[in-house]
C-alpha cells in the first residue's frame, strides 16, 4: 500500500512539473466557459458575475475570462486590414459582444474589459508580429496581466483560431496564455519597447534579424521605472514619452510610422478636449457676468466685471492653432470686451 502511494506522489510530481495537472485545471475551467449561457454574456458586467459564481481564485478568473474570449468571439476577415481602431473601447466592447467577431484590437479591448470587472488589471499592448520567419503587414495588439508578481503576455485572438487560404479557422490554443516576456518576443513585439518586460529590448532591426551597430547588452533600459512612471502620468504625457521611446528603437515599416501619427493625432484631439472645456469655462463665466449685468446693482456690476475679469485670463491662456476655435476665441474676446464697456458706462 505504501508502495502504491509513493508511486501516485511521484506520478503526481511528475505531472506538476510538465504542467499537465494545470492543463487538467485548465480544461475545466475551458469547458465550463465553453458552455456559457448566451443570456449571461450580453454584457461585461454579466460575463463577470458569471465567473465570479463559477470562480473564487483570480488565476481561475483570469483563465475563466481568457477562455471565453478566445473560445466564443471569432476573427473578422472583412475588417483584417483595417488596422487596429482607436474608437472608445466601451464601444468596441459592446460591438464584440453583439456581433461576435472583431479583429485583434476587439479581441484585447474585451478581454481587458472583462478581466478588469473582476478586478485583473490589464494593459493592452500594440505592435508588430513575425511568423515563419516572415514580417506580419498588418499591426497586432495582445494584453499583459501582472501573474503571481510576474508580468505575463497573453494574446487572445491567436488563440482563438488561424487565418488560412482566405479564411478564418476557429480553434482554441491555448500556447498563448501567460507567455513568458522572453518567449513571446520571437513572434511579438510591441511599437513601445516598455512592454517587452526586459531591461535589454530588441530594437526594430533586430526583430527583423538585422545586426545594428550596438551592442543589444549596451542597452539597458529600466523598464520597471518606467512602468512606474507611465501610471503616475497623464494620459498626454505617456503618448509623448512613448513616440520618443518607439523612435529611439528604430522606424523602419509603416506600421511604426502610423502608430507615431496616430498617437501625435490622439494628442491633438486631447489637446483640443482640453481647450474646448476651457473655453466652454470662460463661456460660463460670461454667462454669469451677464446675469449679473440685468440686476443691474452696483454690487452685481462690480461682481459681473470681476467674472469678465477671469473669463479674459482663462481664454487668453488658451494655446491653439485650430482655425475654428481661434475664431471662437476672437467672437468671445469681443463680447466680453463689449458687455466691460457698458459695466463702465453704468458703473
Amino acid at each position: 500500500m505504501q508502495n502504491i502511494l509513493f508511486r501516485l506522489v511521484v506520478f503526481l510530481f511528475f505531472l506538476s512539473g510538465t504542467g499537465l495537472v494545470n492543463a487538467r485545471d485548465y480544461r475545466y475551467i475551458d469547458s465550463v466557459m465553453r458552455v456559457c449561457p448566451a443570456q449571461r454574456t450580453q454584457s461585461v458586467e454579466n460575463i463577470g458575475k458569471y465567473i465570479k459564481d463559477k470562480f473564487s481564485s483570480d488565476s481561475d478568473r483570469l483563465r475563466a475570462a481568457y477562455s471565453w474570449v478566445a473560445q466564443h468571439i471569432n476573427y473578422d476577415i472583412a475588417k483584417m486590414h483595417s488596422g487596429i481602431t482607436y474608437k472608445h473601447e466601451s464601444e468596441v466592447v459592446k460591438q464584440v459582444l453583439r456581433t461576435r467577431k472583431t479583429v485583434c484590437f476587439g479581441y484585447v479591448v474585451t478581454l481587458k474589459a472583462i478581466l478588469e470587472n473582476l478586478g485583473i488589471k490589464t494593459v493592452t499592448v500594440k505592435g508588430y508580429t513575425k511568423q515563419n520567419g516572415k514580417i506580419d503587414e498588418i499591426p497586432h495588439a495582445w494584453c499583459a496581466v501582472k501573474h503571481n508578481g510576474e508580468w505575463r503576455l497573453i494574446d487572445p485572438t491567436w488563440s482563438s483560431g488561424y487565418y488560412s487560404s482566405g479564411k478564418f479557422h476557429k480553434r482554441f490554443n491555448d500556447k498563448w496564455f501567460l507567455v513568458n516576456p522572453d518567449r513571446i518576443i520571437s513572434s511579438h513585439i510591441p511599437f513601445d519597447p516598455v512592454w517587452q518586460f526586459s531591461y535589454f529590448p530588441l530594437n526594430s532591426s533586430e526583430f527583423y534579424g538585422e545586426t545594428g551597430a550596438d551592442s543589444i547588452s549596451s542597452r539597458f533600459f529600466s523598464y520597471l521605472d518606467t512602468i512606474n512612471i507611465i501610471e503616475k502620468s497623464s494620459e498626454k504625457e505617456r503618448l509623448i514619452a512613448e513616440n520618443r521611446r518607439i523612435r529611439s528603437m528604430g522606424v523602419n515599416n509603416s506600421m511604426i510610422s502610423k502608430h507615431i501619427n496616430d498617437n501625435v493625432r490622439y494628442l491633438e484631439y486631447i489637446e483640443h478636449d482640453a481647450n474646448v472645456s476651457i473655453f466652454n469655462e470662460a463661456v460660463n463665466l460670461y454667462n454669469l457676468a451677464g446675469s449679473l449685468y440685468n440686476k443691474g446693482s452696483a454690487n452685481d456690476l462690480k461682481a459681473a466685471r470681476q467674472k469678465l475679469n477671469e473669463a479674459s485670463e482663462i481664454i487668453d491662456g488658451i494655446q491653439t492653432s485650430d482655425k475654428d476655435m481661434s475664431a471662437s476665441i476672437r467672437d468671445l474676446k469681443k463680447m466680453i470686451n463689449r458687455l466691460k464697456s457698458q459695466i463702465e458706462e453704468m458703473l
